[in-house]
């Protein structure tokens, strides 16, 4: 009996180190992180700037607890600090087929300025700015 219960006891211990070593990391994280957000709230809708460790970028708008994505895209510059963004965009919003489609290339280049906690897009002219704010 004495013998048996030490066989047990060996063999309860190579299974605990056995699940141990055979357990591995299957967190699938393969997704870009979020670097910074920026929100802008007016006339009841939200607009979300998230800007990504893989040098991504995707605009959100949320309206009526209705969340879309408005545009997505690359940009460089570090969005941590004061300086400017250059953001070229990759798919944007169409109304027709309510989705996301190429952005035509006469549309795909612009910039963003960041100032402490404001991060300011820049229209072509400046009352096209649009102001956010950091998350």
């Amino acid at each position: 009996m004495r013998k048996f219960a030490k066989i047990s006891a060996v063999l309860a211990a190579m299974v605990l180190a056995l699940a141990f070593v055979g357990c591995k990391d299957d967190d699938d994280d393969d997704d870009p992180s979020v670097v910074t957000a920026w929100y802008s709230a007016e006339d009841g809708a939200t607009e979300t700037v998230y800007f990504y460790d893989d040098s991504t970028f995707k605009l959100e708008a949320t309206m009526n607890k209705v969340t879309m994505v408005g545009a997505t895209g690359t940009y460089s510059g570090d969005t941590t600090k004061d300086g400017k963004i250059k953001m070229t965009i990759k798919k944007i919003f169409d109304e027709k087929t309510n989705g996301l489609v190429d952005c035509p290339a006469s549309e795909a280049e612009g910039y963003a300025t960041i100032n402490g906690t404001v991060l300011t897009l820049l229209g072509d002219a400046e009352e096209d700015n649009e102001v956010f704010i950091k998350k």
